[in-house]
């Protein structure tokens, strides 16, 4: 079976959970709402191009070896609404904004991040709507930006796209190498959070979380099962359905090139 492999990395990463009230929560792994994301955009498909959007979600099936969930920051947002009335509704967003000004309260918001999170990402295809090689040309070439579930997440490092042969994806997983984040400065402070973050994130035995859709050639042995709402439904409603993940957490080395 062939998987298009590449990692994601950068200073802030943020993999939305269901939000709740003005909480805007981040998972340590990417959701599949992010990653569907990610390939459309590098694609080039619209928001509002439901019909490519709805064929991409049934065709790609997803893992992630999860190296470093990194740690959470949190931050505060101002978000304007419009004041409740009894005889107004507001069915999107874009309503919302349209609202006259005088009818407008400033609320206040938490949204959370993940600083120096490090994952893979395995990708296979379900049927014949995309191709790997497309994919791996437009993650090389994307037609718009990328980001690392938020606009103000972009990727630090290149995504390093590969196609592997694997009859499994823990094997996939097993052939693909990571390149490590270096600092941009050469400087005496740089080389010693880098040495930090290369102590702690790349050591020998390191415990590696692998998560990964309901399927037959995972090559892992699960070790639980957990249910995630984060497969898209609609893009114009903000819909979302549940999907089960699979879990394994293995001690292994984690090889990467520097």
């Amino acid at each position: 079976m062939r998987y298009l492999l590449f990692q994601c990395y950068a200073p802030l990463v943020s993999w939305g959970e269901i939000a709740i009230g003005l909480e805007r929560h981040s998972s340590r792994q990417p959701s599949k709402s992010a990653i569907i994301g990610l390939l459309a955009a590098a694609l080039g498909i619209r928001r509002d191009d439901n019909q490519r959007m709805d064929a991409l979600i049934k065709a790609v099936g997803f893992a992630i070896k999860m190296i470093s969930g990194g740690t959470v920051l949190k931050d505060f947002h101002t978000a304007q609404v419009p004041r409740s009335e009894r005889k107004i509704v507001y069915h999107t967003r874009r309503d919302e904004l349209n609202a006259p000004q005088e009818k407008t309260d400033t609320v206040l918001s938490r949204r959370e991040y993940r600083c120096d999170a490090l994952s893979v990402v395995a990708v296979w295809l379900n049927d014949n709507s995309f191709s790997i090689e497309k994919l791996f040309d437009a993650l090389q070439k994307p037609v718009f930006v990328l980001y690392l579930g938020r606009k103000s997440c972009p990727p630090a490092v290149r995504l390093n796209p590969e196609i592997v042969e694997a009859d499994t994806i823990k094997e996939a997983f097993s052939k693909y190498k990571t390149v490590i984040p270096v600092p941009v400065k050469d400087t005496d402070r740089a080389k010693e959070i880098f040495e930090k973050y290369q102590n702690t994130t790349f050591s020998e035995n390191y415990v590696v979380t692998y998560f990964w859709e309901d399927c037959k050639h995972s090559g892992f042995e699960e070790t639980q099962k957990t249910t995630r709402y984060d497969m898209p439904l609609s893009r114009t409603r903000w819909q979302f359905i549940y999907r089960e993940e699979r879990m394994a957490v293995i001690r292994e080395e984690v090889e990467g090139v520097f």
